[in-house]
């Protein structure tokens, strides 16, 4: 396992030193299991001045498709294969999604309030949405012989993507995953081959108690990856073997761990964010995984933080080093 990096240097006169010759890095990093790249540049995160003003935005309810007054007169329901019209845990409620990215795949409301800030998110809420997601996930596992892949996914704020300021999750089960399911599970296929063992399995124990290692939680450990994929990203790892499933303490894991992130999040000043969690059926070299990313903060004029680079290179290049992050964050939990 290699944590390749280069140092690049600019070099050019700068109106910030009376133009004077400067010299600038940028880090280039390399993962580990994929190969990918990515870029530490400082100053690439743009932070507003002053407090973002966002209230009349995510305090306007009117007509929002997951609170509970419309919920139910407006979401799909579920095949008669599924056993239920909709799913309910506690305060969360799943259903269909209307506008589908797979061929299974639904939306859970994971709370009555129509907003809640980045650090207002508590172990219960996650705990609760997990279970209804998972419940879908072993449903269609059941259903369909032909599903492999799944995962759970949140947009928080429309910086993050949400077209919808209500906080919800999303889950997508079939048979061929996305791009990265893909790319990482054909790269753990070929270190497990090399090694013969589980790529996820040594970087836990390579990265315990290193300086990006940030905490764990019921059987999730989580760190900075050393090439993040995007601004403040931290990855929670699964110990245990096999696909998590409703009841399963792992659940409080990483619902325990989210909340904690988050509010390290709060704590660097963000308030917008994503998380995925990855999930493969009868996959021994590879584990779940949950990927969190902190956004551009979600203002009256945000600035967008998926620029060519993300969208066009799949390249991550972020403002802060996951060293340096995972201190905030290791605070927390």
């Amino acid at each position: 396992m290699k944590f390749d990096r280069e140092t690049q240097t600019a070099q050019f006169h700068s109106p910030l030193e009376d133009f004077k010759l400067v010299d600038v890095d940028v880090e280039v990093r390399t993962d580990p299991l994929t190969g990918r790249q990515a870029r530490i540049a400082e100053g690439s995160f743009v932070m507003p001045e002053g407090e973002p003003d966002i209230a009349e935005f995510v305090e306007d309810d009117e007509g929002c498709f997951f609170c509970p007054e419309t919920v139910e007169e407006v979401t799909p329901t579920y095949p008669d294969w599924f056993g239920e019209d909709r799913g309910s845990v506690g305060a969360a409620t799943s259903f269909p999604n209307l506008n589908p990215y797979a061929a299974n795949s639904n939306v859970v409301a994971l709370t009555e309030e129509h907003y809640r800030p980045i650090d207002g998110f508590t172990e219960a809420i996650f705990a609760d949405g997990l279970t209804a997601a998972l419940e879908f996930v072993n449903g269609v596992l059941e259903h369909d012989g032909t599903a492999t892949m799944a995962s759970v996914n949140m947009n928080f704020l429309r910086a993050a993507g949400s077209s919808i300021v209500h906080p919800h999750i999303q889950t997508l089960v079939d048979d061929c995953g996305t791009n990265e399911q893909a790319a990482r599970l054909e790269h753990a296929r070929a270190y497990h081959d090399r090694v013969g063992s589980v790529y996820w399995d040594d970087l836990l124990e390579k990265e315990r108690g290193g300086e990006r290692s940030i905490g764990s939680t019921t059987d999730v450990t989580w760190h900075a990856p050393f090439a993040p994929k995007h601004h403040y990203h931290v990855q929670g790892i699964l110990e245990t073997d096999g696909l998590p499933t409703p009841g399963d303490a792992v659940i409080d894991g990483f619902a325990d761990g989210l909340t904690n992130l988050l509010d390290a999040y709060a704590d660097l000043g963000l308030n917008s964010f994503n998380w995925a969690l990855h999930l493969a059926r009868d996959e021994p070299t590879t584990k779940p995984v949950i990927d969190v990313i902190g956004r551009s903060v979600f203002d009256a004029y945000y600035w967008s933080d998926s620029p060519f680079f993300t969208v066009l290179h799949d390249e991550g290049v972020v403002g802060s080093a996951p060293e340096d992050y995972a201190k905030t964050a290791r605070e927390r939990f």
